[in-house]
């Protein structure tokens, strides 16, 4: 008998008993040939619906979810699934319902939505239980183990597929496949990688004796990532290739992008980040259009890291903008989802919820910008205090900022019209502080009653710092700490404290941790700054750096932007015809002249810009971030500003003089401070040479 016939005749048999449904669910179970597989299915949805065969029905919206599933139509797999779910609730079929549960927890897994995704889990378990349905129980705990291992809770996961060993229940090939890449993969995070490759072994093998390739790219991409652990970077780079090179060939989109997010790990790892954001830009165009939002956040997060570590402040901005965004649609989207079951309406709460989500990201990003260009912390504080309350509920604010170096911490707070700053050593007696916790261990502090939850970081009372306690008892009730962390390296700690109970939750110390890293960058720029500034001496006559100062300064300031993609100026300026004041005047009146020249430049530039005294009449300016343009706006500025000064020096002594300016901008082709310096210079000649009271810049 021909497949056509068979199939006219199997859908015959349903008009007569809706339960002879086998035929179709083992057909399309296997989800092997995807064109096949819908034309089954609009067969069936066709012949339920001319038929009124409500089982069949649902049956058929199942497997659909299913084919959008494998085609990543994620919005469409979760739809159809939800649609089975009604219908088989509608006509009681409970076998029905737990295969339903089973699509959606995969689903939500596979977006992310972990909370809904344990929630179906756990739903199905609970009928599988009530059923006595051992078949669909395994494949329950499995997608639940594998729910836990992608929240990274892999120790849960471990405990998961322990309890399948322990059931001594026999697996079918696929469910070995399944339960042996789980294990690989926590092995990987939380245990031996060498296990982790006995574990994909087994794997190859079960799918090599079936004739199965569904599971390949998963089985390439998990061997690379066990190789990176065992620091194997050549034989991790084969098979991140394999992997990629397997899903291009079988147009698996998910695992395709989900093994180039790794494989820019791995690049990272080696040093070759411009191969890592080629691959992350890819990663992020496609999921982007296609909703992939669980790539798509670590897309963004993995750029953040490279572009602070680089330097390239503004990229890494975007990315963390671009990451708190995506984060924020996957948290609104479960929301969604809870809130639909709770029969609310749709349009308008949608409305809501994106209203308050761009809100909230577009003042973090108007809160970060502010943090980003200041030197002091002080005033970092008071910028996230006036601004904070409009994020979440603090009475009370605050920043420790950690010296590694002397392990010292100071805190900076700010609330109820008090400020304080206090300085703790780290080193004696300071077990009993929250910021000493969250330094040392680098991680999150929630309490919602101090009081009774503060053992559970510390093991004695806490010592007071700022306003925490009042006559002996909490002050503050509620708080949150998140260690501000930048290249792995702990600069600080950030706090918000209540005087409610339970006043925050997981979105609110996400909120903060937003803050944090932004005051991180910060904080770690205003600490370099300083360092640089303690580090230069100063001129007696007009104030300005030394020339051996200044010198050394743009040699760190070279140093530091080469690599950085970050541009930075130099302006040598001279006065015109000084020799004449000296001649004229004498040398006493020709330093007063100095010395006011000096001020008029100094009320022309910025606080972030470097002026040294470069020898006699010259001085030499350094603008960092500043292009050719800016830069020579800045010089413009100096010079009209010196043009049109009149130095008035006692004794009827009245001075005017111009000057003259060379601009340069560093190039890639300038090795070294002394290449710019030189070509700054050159200009300034050129400047002097054609009638001087000019700015020169070629």
């Amino acid at each position: 008998m021909n497949f056509r016939r068979k199939y006219e005749d199997e859908l015959n048999k349903l008009k007569e008993n809706e339960n002879n449904i086998d035929f179709f669910r083992n057909l399309l179970s296997a989800r092997h040939n995807n064109y096949f597989m819908k034309e089954i299915i609009e067969g069936l949805l066709k012949f339920s619906k001319e038929h009124n065969l409500n089982s069949v029905n649902a049956w058929a919206y199942y497997f659909l979810g299913w084919y959008n599933f494998d085609k990543s139509n994620y919005n469409k797999s979760t739809e159809c699934f939800l649609t089975s779910y009604d219908v088989f609730e509608r006509i009681k079929n409970k076998d029905g319902l737990i295969y339903a549960c089973n699509g959606l927890t995969n689903v939500y897994c596979q977006i992310g939505q972990f909370k809904l995704a344990n929630e179906w889990g756990l739903k199905g378990i609970s009928l599988c239980e009530e059923m006595d349905n051992k078949d669909a129980l395994v494949i329950l705990l499995i997608n639940t183990g594998i729910n836990y291992i992608e929240m990274k809770y892999f120790e849960k996961g471990r405990e998961i597929f322990h309890s399948l060993e322990i059931m001594d229940y026999e697996l079918s090939s696929t469910h070995q496949i399944s339960c042996n890449l789980a294990m690989a993969e926590i092995e990987i995070n939380i245990g031996e990688s060498s296990k982790a490759l006995s574990y994909i072994e087994k794997s190859l093998k079960i799918e090599s004796d079936i004739k199965l390739i569904t599971d390949m790219c998963e089985i390439y991409k998990l061997t690379a990532m066990a190789y990176v652990k065992l620091n194997l970077y050549d034989m991790a780079e084969k098979s991140f290739k394999k992997s990629y090179d397997f899903a291009v060939d079988n147009n698996f989109v998910y695992e395709k992008y989900s093994s180039m997010v790794e494989w820019s790990k791995l690049n990272v790892l080696v040093g070759r980040k411009q191969k890592a954001i080629y691959l992350l830009n890819e990663v992020i165009e496609i999921c982007r259009s296609k909703e992939l939002n669980v790539l798509l956040r670590e897309s963004y997060n993995i750029l953040y890291g490279i572009y602070k570590e680089s330097g390239m402040l503004d990229k890494a901005l975007e990315c963390l903008e671009n990451y708190i965004l995506v984060d924020d649609k996957m948290y609104d989207y479960e929301q969604n989802q809870l809130m639909a079951k709770m029969n609310f309406k749709h349009t308008k709460r949608e409305a809501d919820q994106y209203k308050s989500l761009y809100g909230k990201t577009e003042l973090l990003s108007t809160i970060g910008q502010k943090i980003i260009s200041n030197l002091n912390i002080k005033s970092i504080v008071d910028i996230i205090n006036e601004e904070i309350n409009k994020l979440l509920e603090a009475d009370y604010f605050g920043i420790v900022v950690y010296d590694n170096e002397k392990d010292k911490a100071t805190y900076y707070f700010a609330g109820e019209g008090f400020e304080i700053k206090e300085v703790v050593s780290y080193k004696e007696s300071a077990y009993n502080f929250f910021g000493y916790y969250c330094v040392k261990n680098k991680k999150d502090i929630i309490i919602g009653n101090l009081d009774k939850e503060y053992n559970q970081y510390i093991n004695n009372e806490p010592i007071d710092v700022g306003k925490t306690y009042e006559n002996g008892k909490s002050y503050m009730n509620s708080l949150i700490y998140t260690p501000m962390i930048i290249n792995d390296k702990v600069v600080g700690v950030m706090t918000a404290q209540s005087k409610e109970h339970n006043a925050y939750d997981r979105n609110d110390l996400h909120t903060l941790k937003i803050l944090a890293n932004y005051s991180a960058i910060a904080i770690e720029n205003a600490i370099s700054y300083k360092k640089i500034e303690d580090l230069a001496t100063y001129d007696n006559l007009t104030s300005f750096l030394s020339k051996f100062e200044i010198i050394r300064l743009g040699e760190i300031i070279f140093d530091k932007y080469k690599d950085s993609n970050l541009g930075f100026s130099v302006t040598m300026i001279d006065i015109d015809n000084f020799k004449s004041v000296n001649d004229t005047y004498g040398h006493v009146v020709g330093d007063s002249v100095l010395a006011m020249v000096a001020r008029v430049i100094s009320s022309c530039i910025r606080n972030t810009d470097y002026i040294g005294r470069y020898g006699g009449d010259e001085f030499l300016l350094i603008c960092p971030g500043l292009g050719e343009p800016e830069a020579v706006d800045v010089a413009e500025r100096i010079r009209y500003a010196v043009e049109n000064k009149v130095f008035e020096l006692g004794k009827g002594i009245v001075v005017s003089v111009t000057i003259s300016l060379g601009v340069h901008e560093y190039k890639e082709k300038d090795l070294s401070f002394i290449d710019v310096l030189n070509l700054a210079d050159k200009n300034l000649y050129c400047a002097k040479g054609n009638n001087r009271n000019l700015v020169v810049c070629c």
